[in-house]
């Protein structure tokens, strides 16, 4: 293998080619921009099609105009040329031709004079007869020039002539008439310009405050999406965008209603979870337990009573009681095992911290392929039996789900108190119970349909009207955070432990 093949390919090689095409296909990039936007650009394109029929009939107007002027400009000159050529010719002074002729026709526009004198040409007036204040010939675009020059077919040249004498020839010449055609075009595309940057600002202004009630309605649904049911949007006074925002408001007071009440009937499902394993736990403290060391004990004076006996039938009796005996103690192991994973049976009896702590305990000798790293912060006795509970089973899944489905080889748990500064009307802080499980694995996560652990810890939290977070990558691992709000003050007579620093 090479060594260029073991280099990092870059994140545009990375990236799949159809999400490159899909970001420069022309539909993709249109539908992906806002209302407002769309509506600017269709006003801007309409206008830009008005703006360009309108230049086109005004070029095709202008180069009609240019042409007529033109041949009339070309008619006047040959009329002057004529009456200027036989005036001279009857005076015999066809000598002065060449400097009479430009003093008859330099008021005239759109043509140039020449004179054939001994076979050569002679300029008699200037390429441009018009200069006073007007725009220079060659500023004007060459584009512009040729769609405005008008085919004068043939009728631009004229010659005037008398016999015995050279010939005056007559050129029509539009480039003052496309200067100032030019003139007029810049100043009217200025106006235009100006007018339709005006007029799609103040369009901007008006899609804004038009459709503002729509972004609002877009960051509702976000908080709706986030889980936050309280939010209320201002009604507008757009009619039909007042009564979107008014089934909003309806949609989010059902969906806070229905939450109240799944938090309720959740509360009420844990509850009874709870009491049913209460019940059975007792049962199988009181009557399996009470069972099995009855078992053990009258096994044990079997034993006794066969250990008098001589001989092999003894043996035999002491071999059968012996397993007997086994077999007791592995059902009384499995028996303190469901013990403890229906109902943790040493709760409301030590503190919280050390209740945690046996738990971790529990899990890093059930799984010892998995480090398990506890950070035990300040915390109360106790915060009243469901908090205790809530936040014991969350640890408990949670770190179960992280061993099982992520794959993970170190799970760091930190619980303690956490302060949350007040907002709005709340100034003072909030307490709430705090843990946050990260691990080094990114086998579940929220968005996973079929995964009930993190929905099912979700929904305990937020019985209490607490938070879950998750957030999972595959360079970082998977970080869980819970937030249990403290709704009640610790146990009574319950002292605030040291903190507890333990990484075993």
């Amino acid at each position: 293998m090479s060594s260029k093949s073991l280099l990092p390919m870059p994140n545009s090689a990375k990236r799949p080619l159809w999400r490159v095409t899909q970001k420069l296909n022309p539909k993709t990039l249109w539908h992906g921009q806002s209302v407002r936007t769309k509506l600017l650009v269709i006003v801007g394109v309409v206008n830009l099609l008005a703006a360009s029929i309108a230049g086109a009939v005004w070029i095709f107007h202008t180069r009609s105009a240019t042409r007529t002027e033109i041949e009339a400009s070309l008619d006047v000159a040959q009329g002057f040329a004529s009456i200027t050529i036989r005036d001279l010719a009857s005076q015999n002074r066809l000598d002065l031709l060449s400097k009479r002729l430009p003093h008859e026709l330099k008021s005239l526009r759109h043509v140039r004079v020449l004179l054939m004198e001994g076979g050569k040409l002679s300029m008699l007036s200037p390429e441009s007869n018009s200069t006073n204040g007007q725009r220079h010939p060659g500023r004007v675009p060459k584009l512009f020039a040729d769609l405005v020059r008008p085919k004068l077919s043939g009728r631009s040249v004229r010659v005037v002539s008398a016999s015995g004498i050279d010939p005056v020839i007559i050129i029509g010449e539009p480039v003052d008439e496309i200067a100032e055609a030019w003139q007029d075009f810049s100043s009217l595309a200025l106006v235009w310009i100006c007018l339709n940057a005006l007029i799609l600002s103040l369009l901007n202004v008006v899609l804004g405050r038009v459709l503002d009630p729509l972004a609002s309605v877009a960051r509702g649904m976000q908080s709706l999406k986030g889980g936050r049911y309280t939010m209320r949007l201002k009604t507008p006074r757009v009619k039909e965008l007042a009564l979107v925002t008014e089934r909003f408001n309806g949609l989010a007071g059902n969906l806070a209603s229905a939450r109240e009440e799944n938090s309720r009937l959740y509360r009420q499902l844990i509850s009874t979870q709870e009491q049913v394993r209460r019940e059975i736990a007792h049962e199988l403290h009181d009557e399996a337990g009470a069972c099995l060391f009855g078992i053990a004990a009258n096994a044990s004076s079997i034993r006794t009573f066969a250990g008098r006996l001589d001989g092999e039938p003894g043996v035999e009796i002491g071999g059968h009681v012996g397993e007997i005996l086994n077999a007791a103690d592995r059902l009384k192991a499995m028996n303190r095992s469901i013990l403890k994973q229906l109902r943790p049976g040493p709760i409301g009896q030590i503190s919280l911290p050390q209740l945690i702590k046996e738990l971790l305990s529990g899990l890093q000798r059930s799984h010892r392929e998995t480090q398990i790293l506890a950070t035990i912060g300040d915390l109360a006795k106790s915060y009243g039996e469901g908090c205790d509970l809530t936040l014991y089973r969350c640890i408990q899944e949670g770190v179960t789900g992280a061993v099982h489905k992520g794959q993970t080889k170190t799970v760091y748990v930190d619980v303690g108190e956490h302060k949350t500064a007040g907002r709005g009307a709340r100034k003072h802080a909030r307490k709430s119970l705090r843990a946050t499980l990260r691990f080094d694995g990114s086998g579940f996560s929220a968005s996973k349909p079929k995964d009930l652990t993190f929905a099912t810890m979700a929904e305990r939290v937020r019985a209490f009207g607490g938070a879950c977070a998750i957030r999972s990558s595959a360079s970082k691992g998977t970080t869980i955070r819970i937030d249990i709000p403290i709704m009640c003050a610790p146990a009574k007579g319950a002292d605030y432990l040291e903190p507890v620093r333990s990484r075993s």
